[in-house]
């Protein structure tokens, strides 16, 4: 069994080990390895994310109904995207719109983190006092 530090950390080593490999590998199975990595390490933090879920994902406000398989994944394709532009193309304006991906989708992962409750995260409970 693993421990839990290093459990809880899989998904973001796979996730860079896979962007890494990308990035800075130049064969195609160097390649092909890393989109591997980086697609299971965000299937697997999609995947912890909604197990340990206690609030429920309402969708009341929202002008668009996006699926929600695609809704889960966006910011990782938003990160995808920024590193086959980054690794692929060596324009200026390739980059800009690189870091603008890699910025949506690293601000929507934070969001969510803030926004969503999990089991792990500490519920503040009410305090009662007596007189």
């Amino acid at each position: 069994m693993i421990i839990k530090p290093i459990y809880e950390i899989l998904p973001s080593l796979y996730l860079a080990a896979g962007s890494s490999s990308v990035i800075w590998i130049d064969s195609t199975l160097g390649v092909a390895g890393g989109v591997l990595l980086f697609c299971l390490g965000s299937l697997i933090w999609v995947m912890r994310s909604n197990f340990r879920r206690l609030d429920q994902a309402e969708h009341a406000g929202k002008r668009f109904n996006i699926p929600e398989s695609l809704y889960e994944f966006m910011p990782f394709l938003f990160i995808g995207l920024a590193l086959s532009l980054a690794s692929t193309q060596q324009s200026i304006a390739a980059y800009a719109i690189a870091a603008l991906c890699l910025y949506r989708g690293c601000s929507l992962l934070y969001m969510r983190h803030r926004y969503r409750r999990h089991t792990w995260q500490k519920v503040p409970s009410t305090v009662k006092t007596s007189n």
